[in-house]
């Protein structure tokens, strides 16, 4: 509906998306019961910096860890608090993974589209998004804010 509703109304689109991105991000909170047992983090591809040559959508591990984008932040969160993480290069093996791991609770990063996409594509499993920042356009080299993710890691990890 709120796709529909950015095709009717152009230049809202993102506006519209981050609205409902709030909404479920807001519900997800107020919903979710106890503890999350199984926390997946899922990142796209393009938080990657493009030149690199190591590939992270089989093992987020395989990161070098060379500073050029955040994958090397988020890896030492999650291994800092036991974090589930994969890599998708897009919809469908996000929701692969997800239909695999069965998490308790999904932090998923992206940008508004693919997060409002995925929210509908993977209920009933609860997701909370995080939009990713394009200074280089969409789909390449995105950014993300790694203390909103840390801070909802120390969130969910106080109540392990």
């Amino acid at each position: 509906m709120i796709t529909l509703l950015g095709k009717i109304l152009p230049g809202k689109r993102d506006r519209l998306e981050q609205w409902m991105i709030n909404l479920n991000n807001s519900l997800a909170m107020a919903e979710f019961p106890g503890e999350p047992k199984k926390l997946l983090l899922l990142l796209p591809h393009c938080l990657q910096n493009d030149e690199c040559a190591h590939r992270l959508t089989k093992n987020v591990l395989n990161c070098a860890g060379c500073g050029k984008c955040n994958v090397a932040d988020l890896v030492k969160m999650t291994k800092k608090y036991s974090i589930i993480t994969k890599v998708a290069t897009g919809g469908r093996l996000a929701t692969r993974w997800v239909r695999e791991i069965k998490p308790d609770l999904i932090l998923a990063i992206a940008c508004e589209k693919e997060l409002t996409e995925g929210i509908s594509a993977v209920y009933p499993f609860r997701v909370i998004g995080i939009t990713n920042a394009r200074p280089a356009g969409p789909c390449v080299n995105t950014a993300v804010e790694t203390k909103k993710v840390e801070d909802y890691f120390i969130r969910f990890s106080a109540e392990r």
